[in-house]
């Protein structure tokens, strides 16, 4: 590795994805064998059920909800750390009054923000 490889960016000047209105997705990062992006929810909006061929490791940094992993159902509240498998479904869905802020991270690495 090279001083060149050396990326520092300021997440308030990274551009996100709007899944849809209330939910944006920012891909921070991507190394050669993970990925991390931020998740921003408001209240009330339900990221649907999912799957993906990556690992996904995810901090809650600020808010509260539900989330499905697999058959079960786990309330959430920052701070709190999940870890999905690969291939697994899963969705979320705002519980509380501010901002979800949610960190991902992925391995392998995602190469855009959201994958269909």
């Amino acid at each position: 590795m090279k001083q060149d490889d050396v990326v520092v960016s300021r997440i308030a000047e990274i551009r996100g994805e709007e899944k849809e209105p209330g939910i944006i997705i920012k891909l921070l990062a991507t190394g050669e064998n993970v990925s991390l992006s931020l998740l921003e929810a408001q209240p009330g909006k339900n990221f649907e059920v999912h799957n993906h061929e990556e690992e996904e490791l995810c901090y809650i940094l600020q808010g509260k909800g539900i989330m499905t992993v697999g058959s079960k159902s786990y309330e959430i509240t920052a701070p709190t750390v999940v870890k999905i498998p690969p291939h697994m479904k899963h969705g979320l869905l705002v519980t509380g009054t501010e901002t979800l802020l949610k960190l991902n991270a992925h391995s392998p690495p995602r190469t855009k923000a959201v994958k269909k």
